[in-house]
C-alpha cells in the first residue's frame, strides 16, 4: 500500500490525539507505520489497515505512555553524550594545554588580586560564558521548530552547568576566603569544561532536528 501526504497527516493527527506531544518522536513512529502498512497491508481499505498496523505493534488507545518512554530514551542518548564529551575533553593534548594555561591564569590572579575582585573576575567570566547560549538559543526560537524532544535535551545540556554552578558556590560561601578560593580555582574550569560539553550535545540535538525538518518538508 502507497501511501498519500493526506494518509500520512491522518496518522500525525491519530498520534497527536493520543498523546504523542513531540513531533519528532511522532516521525520516527510514523515512519515505523509506514513501513509495516507498506509491508503488510492485505487490502485498499486504509483506516482498516491503519488499525490492524497499530494492533501490530501495539500503538492502539492512548499512546502517553510511548511519549513518556520516548523522552526518557533521548534524555539517556544525551546524558551519555554528555558523559562521553566531558570525557574526552581530556584526551586531547589541545585541550590539556588550554586547561593548564587557564587554571595557571587564574591561580595567578588568585595571587594576585584581593579576593573580592578574583570572586568578581570569575563571576564576570561565567556571565560572558551564558551569553553565547542565549544568542544560540534565541535565534533558535524565532525558527518556530515546535515541541522537540530532541531541542528540549539538547537545551537542557547545554544548560547544565550554569543550572548547577550556584550550588557548590553557595554551599562554601560562609567558610574562609582560602577555601572559597580553592573552590573557584577547582569548580571554575569544570564548569566551562561541562559547558563546551554540553553545547556538543546541544549542536547534535539541532543537526538531527534540521535533517529531520529536511525530511519533513521535502
Amino acid at each position: 500500500m502507497e501511501l498519500t501526504k493526506e494518509q500520512i497527516q491522518h496518522i500525525d493527527d491519530s498520534f497527536v490525539k493520543n498523546g504523542i506531544k513531540y513531533w519528532d518522536l511522532r516521525i520516527e513512529m510514523i515512519d515505523h507505520i509506514v513501513s509495516d502498512l507498506e509491508k503488510n497491508a492485505e487490502t485498499n481499505d486504509f483506516e482498516k489497515e491503519f488499525k490492524n498496523s497499530l494492533k501490530r505493534v501495539d500503538w492502539f488507545g492512548n499512546l502517553r505512555h510511548i511519549n513518556t518512554a520516548g523522552w526518557q530514551n533521548t534524555n539517556k542518548k544525551y546524558r551519555k553524550e554528555y558523559h562521553k564529551g566531558f570525557v574526552n575533553f581530556f584526551k586531547h593534548p589541545k585541550n590539556l594545554l588550554v586547561l593548564l594555561i587557564f587554571v595557571g591564569f587564574s591561580y595567578g590572579a588568585s595571587e594576585y588580586l584581593t579576593f573580592k575582585l578574583f570572586e568578581r573576575l570569575n563571576f564576570i567570566l561565567v556571565a560572558i560564558s551564558v551569553v553565547p547560549f542565549f544568542f544560540i538559543t534565541t535565534k533558535q526560537w524565532f525558527k518556530k521548530y515546535g515541541k522537540s524532544v530532541n531541542l528540549d535535551y539538547g537545551i537542557f545540556y547545554f544548560s547544565l552547568a550554569m543550572l548547577m554552578i550556584n550550588f557548590p558556590l553557595q554551599l562554601v560561601k560562609n567558610t574562609s576566603e582560602a577555601n572559597q578560593k580553592i573552590l573557584l580555582l577547582c569548580i571554575i574550569p569544570i564548569y566551562f569544561i561541562a559547558t563546551y560539553s554540553g553545547y556538543k550535545v546541544y549542536n547534535k540535538a539541532m543537526l538531527r532536528v534540521e535533517k529531520m525538518r529536511k525530511e519533513l518538508l521535502s
